[in-house]
């Protein structure tokens, strides 16, 4: 089988494409032929060696967190229902290969029939996050919440989100994506590209600001901008405000099991959107990381095996 390493910390050039025995199956398995995997801005700053403090790891190491797939055997301590089910699931060990080992019973999800796998893949490291920024920030009907990174694989579905709770969204964007964004439910698409400054002078202050791009240089000036609001990041673990009506929190944490299932129900009914960018095969993976890292988002960029 195919696997996607990282040897070293020289980023995106330095992975490496090897071939490896499939997985044995032990009495916990549950073999998973993978299908396609998210690019996450985590592949990448594990590679650069950016989160060596909050993730250590020993090298060399497969490269990846999330998959979805159909699964191919199980041990015999695993559900036999489960063999031939489309899942989703996350592989700490890492996710790109060909087949995985997958021994966390609790963290492999079925999809239902009415997703498709492609659908079901971006939603860990996309809308779980948003998910769980929507239920930290406390988001309610009237809030007017403002975006960055609205239109990347967790703004895509924060929006949809904000909107379900009856929230005024204020999203920023790039001049590709304001249409993009504006199809997804913002009431407001602000052009980040331009005089920023200026165009939020004309917007309603938001009491609220959502961050998943973590630019500290942005976030500074939205505290210039606006006096009073919360301010909760997912990228940015630590930041300090000066404004007495301003709070600041970060959150990295679960939604739980039930979180999933609601998510992947919520896309099997059509409550939710799954938006993907492009789907490259995994010898592309440089490809879809490095237009991960620097293009404007449409969604998730997703690796097809």
């Amino acid at each position: 089988m195919k696997q996607i390493i990282q040897t070293n910390y020289s980023g995106i050039d330095g992975l490496k494409i090897i071939d490896k025995p499939k997985p044995a199956v032990s009495p916990l398995s549950a073999l998973v032929q993978v299908k396609y995997t998210p690019v996450l801005p985590y592949d990448w700053m594990t590679e650069e060696g950016k989160l060596k403090q909050m993730r250590p790891v020993k090298l060399p190491l497969t490269v990846g967190y999330a998959f979805a797939g159909v699964v191919q055997a199980v041990g015999l301590l695993r559900d036999r229902h489960l063999v031939g089910q489309n899942v989703i699931g996350v592989q700490p060990s890492g996710a790109n290969q060909t087949y995985l080992d997958s021994r966390l019973p609790p963290f492999l999800f079925p999809v239902p029939a009415a997703t498709t796998l492609q659908a079901a893949a971006t939603l860990i490291g996309g809308a779980n996050a948003a998910m769980l920024a929507v239920q930290t920030a406390a988001v309610e009907a009237g809030d007017t919440v403002l975006v960055t990174g609205a239109s990347g694989g967790v703004g895509t579905y924060l929006i949809q989100l904000l909107k379900k709770r009856q929230a005024r969204v204020i999203a920023l964007a790039s001049t590709i994506n304001h249409d993009f964004v504006a199809s997804l439910g913002a009431d407001i698409v602000v052009n980040y590209e331009h005089d920023l400054a200026a165009q939020l002078h004309r917007v309603t202050p938001p009491n609220k600001i959502i961050d998943t791009v973590g630019q500290p240089q942005l976030l500074h000036l939205l505290a210039e901008m606006f006096d009073q609001f919360a301010l909760l990041s997912l990228s940015v673990p630590d930041f300090q405000l000066r404004k007495a009506g301003q709070t600041f929190q970060f959150t990295n944490g679960t939604i739980g099991i039930n979180g999933y299932r609601q998510l992947l129900m919520m896309l099997a009914d059509g409550t939710l959107t799954a938006h993907i960018q492009t789907v490259y095969p995994f010898e592309k993976i440089r490809e879809a990381q490095w237009q991960s890292k620097v293009a404007h988002s449409q969604g998730r960029i997703l690796v097809s095996f």
